[in-house]
């Protein structure tokens, strides 16, 4: 569909298209008034700035700026063209199409995904024939009703080495595609033989539905095979797609497709680790869990969940590892603005192993009676009974460290305070510690700076922040300049207050300083006008400009450390688990990323 498609049919599809329908799918909305609002699925926010309107058929988010129809939403929030948006769409209310040509990178996906779906029908026909006897047997023992499998898509690679390869080729598909998403493998003779063999497999879908890739559970052998003459080598357990065009295992969760209506109507998302925990979860009414593919949680996954809701429950083992497990997990819930809680279960207890032993009603009771993921950290940094001020101020310190994740100014205030409620010392003192300034004293200072630096006393990312902020509040094209450079998200102390400028620009095209002062409160209203008692607002533009300039710089500086931090972090996990496969993934990343940034303006 490279031509253009004619307006008349755009016009039609957009009128029996209902935009709440589509963007309710991807993000839980609410009615408010004669719109519908929700948190923006294109930047992270902890207030609503995101609107819907369903009469007229548009969205617009006040904090980011995006804004458009049900078409530019699906563009964006699926990655695809505009013209498979339209296709979609047209398909789903009933509109023909005229025949026309798709863009190569569509074909392409097309064929990847017809590629999966068939590799899929081929492991179902599999698993329901005369050969899948064992992994139905399988399955059976582990309690999951053939309702669940299907409604799953399970399927069962056999034991033979070329079964999907000749099916496939029987089906005219390009074999050899079939190898860039790790379905088959190439000898060196030029022959294909199947990658996944004797195993349960369990299709991986995108948060739409689309097979992007394939798990296989090892099933249990008589003998295990022999390969030319050598004796049998140790399989492993699982066996997961290789990352490919459509599967990016960090970006993506087992059961979300299936799960998201459950999510958005319950409230709550359940995170379990593995697929036949899921599989028990969801056939005992727990159908609103979700679980990780096989790797270390992260909080890309996690942003996934942010989608449909703000409270994700999580299943953690109830040993030593389990609560190394929760303490990470508390700062991504951080990052991603979502409330952990944490199921500890007994110890030698798995979530499938549970409900079979006591029952639906018993999980449900240990679900809801999760403690919050704040409750345990602050557990694990609490200083010794009859501390001293000094392990007091020490265990606090340690506890601050998580607010380094979290950019909503209003969450880190709350959690500052209840640091120190929690352990006894002085707020102010500790609010005053968390905004050291981080600068050396001897380095120059910009005296056409000073105001903002002087007023915020805080990091470089801080002052930058308040720099932008000046600029946000004098200027129109500036602040439409700020939104589009995306690093609004990334603010660390000012997110909602640049929220709430943006959003006074959008409703009235011009920022009326009495009105907009008197809807903030007291403290935040003082502070802007501070900001503006110091702004430049007869400054040269190209000053202006190159201010504006520099500091968002200096924010993306600050979020390509966090990157490479989290690409360590995650290296480091993976150097634990022993995944070689995916610690070479791991390390491939970190090295593209080491090739793509300059190393002399990465911030230390």
């Amino acid at each position: 569909m490279e031509g253009r498609i004619p307006d008349d049919i755009l016009t039609d599809i957009r009128a029996r298209v209902n935009i709440v329908e589509v963007i309710g799918a991807h993000v839980a909305l609410r009615k408010a008034g004669r719109n519908y609002q929700g948190l923006c699925p294109f930047h992270g926010e902890k207030t609503p700035s995101f609107s819907v309107n369903e009469e007229r058929g548009f969205f617009h988010c006040f904090g980011c700026g995006v804004g458009g129809n049900a078409f530019t939403f699906l563009t964006r929030i699926e990655n695809i063209s505009f013209p498979e948006a339209v296709r979609r769409l047209a398909h789903k209310v009933g509109v023909t199409l005229p025949q026309a040509e798709r863009s190569p990178q569509d074909q392409e996906r097309v064929r990847l995904y017809r590629l999966n779906e068939l590799a899929a029908t081929y492991f179902q026909r599999c698993l329901w024939g005369d050969m899948g006897g064992t992994a139905r047997k399988y399955i059976e023992e582990r309690g999951i009703s053939r309702e669940t499998a299907e409604r799953f898509r399970l399927g069962f690679a056999s034991s033979g080495s070329e079964g999907l390869v000749r099916f496939l080729t029987y089906q005219k598909a390009d074999v050899d595609q079939a190898a860039s998403l790790g379905l088959v493998g190439k000898r060196d003779n030029g022959q294909y033989y199947d990658k996944f063999r004797h195993r349960l497999m369990f299709p991986i879908t995108d948060v739409v539905g689309r097979i992007v890739g394939f798990g296989g559970r090892l099933l249990p052998m008589v003998q295990p095979p022999v390969t030319n003459g050598q004796p049998p080598r140790t399989l492993p357990k699982y066996l997961n797609s290789p990352e490919s065009v459509l599967y990016k295992k960090g970006m993506l969760l087992y059961g979300l497709a299936q799960a998201k209506e459950s999510i958005q109507s319950r409230g709550r998302a359940v995170l379990v680790e593995g697929y036949i925990d899921l599989l028990a979860l969801a056939q005992h009414g727990q159908t609103e869990v979700v679980a990780v593919l096989g790797t270390a949680l992260g909080s890309d996954q996690l942003k996934l969940l942010r989608r449909f809701t703000t409270e994700v429950y999580m299943f953690f083992d109830g040993d030593e590892a389990g609560r190394k497990a929760a303490l990470r997990a508390f700062p991504l819930c951080i990052e991603a603005e979502l409330r952990g809680r944490g199921v500890f279960l007994p110890q030698g207890e798995d979530p499938d192993t549970y409900v079979r032993k006591y029952g639906p009603g018993q999980l449900s009771v240990l679900i809801d009676e999760a403690a919050p993921l704040e409750d345990f950290y602050f557990t694990h940094h609490a200083p010794p009974p009859g501390a001293t001020a000094f392990q007091r101020a020490q265990a606090a310190r340690s506890a601050m460290s998580v607010l380094q994740s979290m950019t909503d100014v209003v969450a880190r205030g709350a959690l500052l305070t209840q640091i120190a409620q929690r352990f006894g010392v002085n707020e102010e003192e500790l609010r005053r510690s968390a905004m050291t300034p981080v600068e050396s004293p001897s380095r120059a200072v910009n005296t056409r700076r000073s105001p903002a630096r002087q007023e915020t006393l805080g990091t470089p990312q801080i002052t930058a922040e308040s720099e932008l902020l000046q600029l946000m509040l004098i200027d129109y094209q500036a602040a439409m300049s700020i939104a589009q450079a995306g690093v609004l998200p990334a603010f660390q102390q000012w997110g909602p207050l640049a929220e709430e400028i943006l959003a006074a620009w959008h409703e009235q095209g011009a920022l009326d300083l009495g009105e907009f002062l008197d809807r903030l409160p007291k403290a935040m209203a003082d502070r802007v006008t501070r900001m503006l008692e110091t702004a430049d607002r007869d400054g040269e533009m190209q000053a202006r400009e190159q201010l504006l300039t520099d500091c968002i710089t200096k924010i993306r500086l600050g979020l390509r450390k966090s990157e490479r931090e989290r690409l360590r972090r995650e290296l480091r996990e993976v150097e634990e688990h022993g995944d070689e496969a995916e610690l070479r993934v791991r390390l491939q990343q970190l090295q593209q990323w080491n090739e793509s940034v300059p190393q002399s303006r990465d911030p230390e």
